[in-house]
């Protein structure tokens, strides 16, 4: 198997993988907790019980489970690796870009996604019972944007379902606190309904570029999400949105779980519907086009990565005494071989970590800007840090979510507080 990393955080490493097969073998992501997870009873549990309900699902937007097992003591999930980047990420570069982003094509995203998580409320397990399922984590950076346009719903690491080995403390809630439901902040029972309103809530952010309920902390954003009004839309964002879509988004973020959507396939069909009349269709073409445009370098570099694999090193054994190769993702000295070794391994991920802050901090850096122009796009005069906004873009896109926004890859749970 050949595989580098290509996201590190929260509980586990990521890593896209390639076996051997027909055709030049199965791209897949493999997900492996990090070392003080992999000996946490409680997280292996957790995440047997992600395996176990994400194998049961069968829908294209949806990432497949393909394998879950344990080699020399390392856990790992083998999934459907997804060659794109998150709706989370391509809402971030809009906001760096100063742009917003298309209304119908934001909205045809969460809409593909609400398809995938119908199906998961709906599926029942080997013997035909309702799983009960509920996703817990509807939010940005867990909605897939493939690179030809396909919408993938993904992690449900704490999705709740009726055989779950997990249990959830008293008093204790896990989740995103800005895309929670109002009885999910108050560790009530939840049914699908409350991932109806985390969707309102992601959508909402997609098209305003800020989320609807805010705070200073997390206990001030629970209070908001339980007692404050959203405001409409079409209010914080003019252009492309009208009453109806207000009417949609309110019966979405309605904080009475009876007065929202009953399904995310109903909310999904009051998109599609919107979408329609307003003269858009299936707009996978558009979302294909977002994600080329605006990620035009990261995809040529990860292309080259892949293509840079020394295939001869596919007999080489690594620690684990599996064949496998390495690829540098940094430094170009004379001699550079692939890694055999766990010393050369380590100073490789040394190596690896270093890089990436190096571009976190291009991205992140005093000028605002970073890597935000790639490809044929390239910054505009008024994209000056010292400017508050730019022409015909309202100044509450370009306010702060008080989120974390990040790349695509990451596995960490964002702003949370456990249940």
């Amino acid at each position: 198997m050949l595989l580098y990393r290509v996201a590190s955080g929260g509980m586990a490493e990521l890593y896209r993988a390639r076996r051997p097969g027909p055709d030049g073998g199965e791209e897949i992501a493999l997900k492996r907790p990090l070392p003080v997870y992999n000996d946490d009873p409680e997280f292996i549990v957790m995440l047997t019980d992600e395996a176990r309900i994400t194998a049961l699902f069968d829908h294209p937007n949806i990432t497949r489970t393909l394998e879950f097992g344990v080699v020399d003591g390392q856990y790992f999930l083998a999934m459907e690796y997804v060659s794109g980047t998150d709706l989370r990420a391509i809402i971030r570069r809009a906001r760096e870009r100063r742009e917003p982003l298309p209304a119908t094509t934001a909205v045809w995203i969460v809409e593909q996604a609400l398809r995938g998580l119908h199906h998961a409320h709906e599926t029942c397990d080997e013997r035909g019972r309702h799983l009960g399922l509920v996703h817990r984590d509807f939010s940005p950076s867990n909605i897939l944007v493939a690179a030809d346009g396909a919408v993938k719903l993904t992690d449900f690491g704490i999705a709740k379902a009726r055989f779950n080995k997990a249990r959830t403390r008293a008093g204790f809630i896990k989740g995103k606190v800005r895309y929670m439901s109002p009885e999910q902040t108050r560790s009530e029972v939840l049914d699908r309904r409350s991932d109806v309103f985390a969707a309102g809530v992601a959508l909402y952010f997609a098209v305003c570029g800020r989320v609807p309920f805010r705070g200073d902390d997390d206990n001030a954003v629970m209070d908001a999400v339980r007692r404050a009004a959203a405001h409409p839309p079409s209010a914080v964002r003019p252009e492309g949105l009208d009453a109806t879509f207000d009417g949609i988004m309110a019966r979405a973020l309605a904080k009475s779980a009876d007065e929202r959507y009953p399904t995310a396939r109903a909310f999904a069909d009051d998109l599609d519907r919107w979408r329609r009349a307003v003269g858009a269709g299936d707009d996978r073409a558009g979302a294909a086009a977002l994600v080329h445009r605006m990620f035009a370098r990261e995809i040529a570099e990860a292309d080259a990565l892949y293509r840079s694999f020394d295939e001869r090193a596919l007999d080489a054994l690594t620690p684990t005494g599996s064949g496998a190769s390495y690829t540098r993702l940094v430094g170009e000295d004379e001699g550079d071989t692939p890694v055999d070794g766990a010393a050369d391994e380590s100073e490789l991920l040394d190596e690896i970590d270093a890089w990436l802050a190096a571009r976190r901090a291009g991205d992140e850096g005093p000028s605002g800007v970073g890597d935000a122009w790639t490809g044929d796009h390239q910054a505009p005069d008024w994209a000056d840090p010292g400017r508050d906004t730019a022409p015909g873009v309202p100044a509450a896109l370009l306010e702060d979510d008080h989120g974390s926004l990040g790349s695509s890859g990451s596995l960490g749970s964002g702003s949370t507080v456990d249940e």
